[in-house]
């Protein structure tokens, strides 16, 4: 969804966004029942309800764990059509403000997309309304604000 301007060759660099620390599984993506029952023969992939939506679930080591579709050596093994609407975004994110309502929000970390700029024209050309569309769809991907993040 990004890829006019977060080279793919970056993100296979990096994999910040699909690592997650103890402290940020909340930001784990969510299934379909549909995709979750397709997934569940999967080895390492296990998954709790939320509603109608199944969030990955990973170990509780204490320490940083992979998604379990995440190939180190080729990125997401999830075809496109199954890649959560979450990870195709990331590093935007679907926070909640103050006031409860949406907004979008960006990622400080990725060294992909260094600032709001770059991604606004982006933004502002349909794909701030297809993202809110598909959070009225499927409210599980607007997360709580975290202060890792800008407003945009």
């Amino acid at each position: 969804m990004l890829s006019s301007i977060l080279s793919g060759e970056t993100c296979a660099n990096c994999r910040n966004c699909c690592v997650f620390e103890v402290q940020s599984t909340w930001e784990l993506p969510t299934f379909s029942a549909k995709t979750a029952a397709r997934l569940a023969d999967h080895p390492a992939y296990t998954a709790a309800q939320e509603g109608a939506r199944f969030r990955i679930t990973l170990p509780d080591t204490g320490e940083a764990q992979p998604c379990p579709f995440l190939n180190p050596h080729s990125g997401c093994t999830l075809p496109a059509d199954e890649k959560p609407f979450a990870c195709k975004l990331w590093p935007v994110r679907v926070m909640r403000q103050a006031d409860g309502s949406p907004a979008l929000a960006l990622y400080r970390g990725c060294p992909g997309i260094p600032d709001a700029d770059v991604l606004r024209p982006l933004l502002e050309s349909g794909l701030r309304e297809r993202i809110f569309a598909e959070a009225e769809r499927d409210p599980s991907i607007i997360l709580p604000y975290h202060p890792n993040y800008d407003w945009l």
